[in-house]
């Protein structure tokens, strides 16, 4: 029986209305994940298409993410 990898994600809003997705092994230091769409993207529509996509290929390579935390608040206006 493998074990999966286990990582902690986190949404970052920047009052400038940017979002960056950041990623950690359980208990390490965060990291600014800086693929194209994830990294400094003002549009919440595609940012959120992108995280979708990431987490999908996290579960097809027997990632698991263990928590997630979304700092964006509100962003409908």
């Amino acid at each position: 029986m493998s074990t999966s990898q286990q990582i902690e994600v986190q949404v970052d809003y920047h009052p400038s209305g940017r979002l960056t997705l950041k990623e950690r092994n359980v208990g390490e230091t965060w990291a600014d994940v800086k693929a194209q769409g994830l990294f400094g993207n003002s549009d919440p529509a595609s940012f959120y298409q992108q995280v979708a996509k990431r987490l999908a290929k996290h579960a097809q390579t027997n990632v698991t993410v263990s928590s997630y935390k979304d700092t964006g608040g509100n962003l409908i206006t």
